[in-house]
């Protein structure tokens, strides 16, 4: 059986708007679920409180946060902008220092500043006239 040129070009290109469909899917994915655990710990951390509520959950909560962030990175990076990546990774890599120095208003604030990164790339990978242009 022989496939012509068109065949093999309409089977390329449905191959590539599944593989970036799929990309896009796997990114919002990971992108909220990061989301949802920066949140949890935020909800652990008053913004006026000199301690948080609970240091044993807030433990466990930047441990996950790390350690999934490790996981979905590799994958992440093969189909995402590398400078948005970054600026996720510079802000998960903040948190266990100012958790383990008791910082825990810097933490506050990293917190935010990862779940606003997390926020960016979801919506640069989103399709949207400005990100095609």
């Amino acid at each position: 059986m022989k496939i012509s040129r068109e065949g093999i070009t309409v089977m390329l290109f449905i191959f590539l708007l599944t593989f970036c469909a799929a990309a896009l899917l796997h990114t919002v994915s990971v992108s909220r679920r990061m989301s949802g655990m920066t949140n949890e710990a935020l909800s652990l951390i008053d913004a006026g409180d000199s301690e948080p509520k609970d240091l044993e959950q807030l433990d466990a909560k930047i441990d996950e946060i790390s350690r999934s962030w490790k996981e979905y990175e590799p994958v992440v990076s093969t189909y995402s902008r590398h400078d948005e990546l970054e600026r996720v990774s510079s802000a998960v890599r903040k948190l266990r220092p100012l958790y383990d120095s008791g910082k825990y208003g810097e933490l506050y604030l990293t917190l935010h500043e990862t779940d606003d990164a997390l926020d960016h790339l979801r919506t640069t990978e989103l399709p949207s006239v400005a990100n095609i242009l």
